[in-house]
């Protein structure tokens, strides 16, 4: 039998439905307020119904384009979002400011195989924030096998102009086999013991597990530290020690530092990393050292390079008694800081508990390959749209208790450091932060969200969120979540319970950081089902008696 609507939510159904009018004295009268189970479905119905994900989306992505931190196209983001929070009828929207020590923009980055003389070029790009070689240079390719700033010396006097391999290639899944960031099997779905594992995804291929540096940390390129040479015969790497250092010169970054001076005191050309994924697909990250700009701009010239051509190059560089040169040539700016940033805020007001909140979030910025659709446009347009259905039903007669803060994060690609910057910024203010959840794996279903080890809230949460069973893809909450991946991190770290969704892996391992994060990979059913789910929750957090508790 169907359900009936309730007066209330018949009321505020009707407010939905009707096209805006101008104000009059009975519109400052209360309206009816939908109970809990109404508005779940007020809130289902007007996001299938009046969604402007992708027609916000197709804005971003290609009137936009890719928002690199630091750029003139993410501030245009950012003051495109506030205006569109203000178009949705949200308060106090603003940009607030942070600074970067320095920005960095993009040139040209062209590799090309000259000795053995077969014309091949190389499709490579440079990571983020990393220097130019100063012209085309041509010179050999060296698979570098050091342990220690000892086994530096045999190459002393040999690197001048050298392009750098530092790891063998990658392993790199098919395109099939999606079994990747969260969406490996509970233990009651793992094969049994009379049946074969499947392998496990390759390293390369996982979003940042270290929100402190990007994957491939202050240099950019992922050091699996090897074996010298012996007898002319090259080695395979063995385990990698551990980055507390131990023996290795005072630590891993100690040595990884050693390592980057003597290349750039030797002369070399550029550090090559494998880009680790199939089919042509490029990939960049990185971001800002420690260092100055000066420091940085003086640094060797840092390339990722398409799977295929880096197995070749490695390839040919592994023979005995022979040579392979490369002519390189890589232009990249740096910009004088500090450069201001900014994350885009802005509120839908609580009735009763105005100064408690609740954060639904995603992060703006984005790779510069393509016009980050999926990393994180898409997030961004969900949060929007979440934004722009409360704030409707709140105008309707049925506000949130609490109030609810959109967040549109910057900074988040080079280490969370938009997300960093709210949690400082409000630090006095986190006791009263109910939630944080955030929407950034792309353009799959949310699944469900990972409570980060906070069993306790598990029973309480599935009671309150039992309507979003009924929604195509929901499997529900999970004990654990994705680590230090995205910008529910400083949330956590800091205390507030701060969640980020599971989802459908989709494409999104292909697609971040790559040149393919673009608009025709969003796929509009499943972000509608995303910010149904962030709405719901946002809602009914905002709307329970009690703050989320924390133990």
């Amino acid at each position: 039998m169907p359900r009936v609507l309730k007066p209330a939510a018949l009321g505020v159904l009707c407010a939905l439905l009707m096209p805006p009018t101008p104000a009059t004295p009975a519109d400052t009268a209360p309206k009816a307020r939908a109970s809990s189970d109404d508005l779940d479905r007020l809130v289902i119905e007007e996001v299938k119904a009046r969604t402007e994900i992708m027609k916000n989306l197709r804005y971003l992505s290609d009137e936009i384009g890719g928002r690199l931190t630091g750029s003139p196209s993410l501030e245009k983001a950012n003051k495109w979002t506030a205006e569109k929070m203000k178009e949705y009828g949200l308060e106090n929207v603003r940009l607030e400011p942070w600074e970067i020590p320095y920005g960095w923009q993009r040139g040209k980055a062209e590799m090309k195989i000259v000795e053995p003389d077969t014309g091949r070029s190389l499709l490579v790009a440079s990571a983020g924030w990393s220097p130019g070689t100063k012209g085309k240079v041509t010179g050999d390719v060296v698979i570098l096998n050091v342990r220690t700033k000892k086994d530096l010396e045999a190459y002393k006097g040999k690197l001048k102009n050298a392009v750098i391999l530092r790891q063998p290639p990658s392993r790199v899944a098919p395109i099939s086999d999606l079994t990747y960031l969260g969406t490996r099997p509970e233990k009651k779905d793992e094969p049994k013991k009379d049946e074969p594992k499947k392998d496990a995804p390759p390293k390369e291929e996982s979003k940042k597990a270290d929100p402190k540096k990007d994957d491939a940390g202050d240099s950019g390129v992922s050091f699996k530290l090897q074996p010298p040479a012996k007898d002319g015969k090259k080695e395979q790497p063995k385990e990698q020690p551990k980055k507390d250092g131990g023996g290795f010169g005072g630590g891993f970054q100690q040595f990884q530092n050693e390592l980057n001076e003597f290349l750039k005191a030797e002369g070399a050309a550029c550090l090559v990393s494998d880009s680790g994924k199939p089919h042509g697909l490029l990939v960049t990250t990185g971001g800002w050292g420690r260092g100055d700009r000066a420091a940085a701009e003086g640094g060797i010239a840092r390339v990722y390079m398409a799977h295929e051509h880096y197995d070749l190059l490695w390839r040919l560089a592994s023979r005995e008694k022979a040579t392979t040169r490369v002519e390189v040539e890589i232009e990249n700016k740096f910009i004088p800081g500090p450069v201001v940033v900014y994350n885009t805020i802005g509120e839908v007001r609580g009735s009763e508990k105005p100064d408690e909140i609740v954060v639904v979030g995603a992060h703006l910025d984005s790779w510069d390959l393509g016009s980050g659709t999926t990393d994180n446009g898409t997030g961004s347009c969900v949060v929007l749209e979440t934004a722009r259905t409360v704030a409707k039903l709140a105008r309707a007669g049925s506000p949130p208790k609490r109030t609810i803060r959109f967040c549109l994060f910057s900074g988040e690609e080079q280490g969370l450091y938009g997300s960093k910057k709210y949690v400082e910024k409000y630090k006095d203010d986190l006791p009263k932060h109910s939630l944080a959840i955030v929407h950034d794996t792309g353009t799959g279903k949310v699944t469900g969200f990972g409570l980060q080890g906070r069993t306790y809230m598990k029973d309480m949460l599935d009671k309150e969120l039992a309507v979003l069973k009924g929604l195509d893809g929901w499997k529900g909450l999970t004990t654990g979540g994705i680590g230090g991946g995205t910008d529910h991190w400083p949330f956590h770290q800091a205390g507030v319970p701060g969640f980020a969704c599971n989802q459908d892996v989709d494409e999104y391992r292909l697609t971040h950081h790559t040149q393919s994060d673009t608009f025709d990979k969003a796929k509009e059913p499943n972000l509608i089902q995303g910010a149904q789910v962030m709405a719901v929750t946002a809602l009914r957090v905002a709307n329970l008696p009690e703050l989320l508790p924390r133990k």
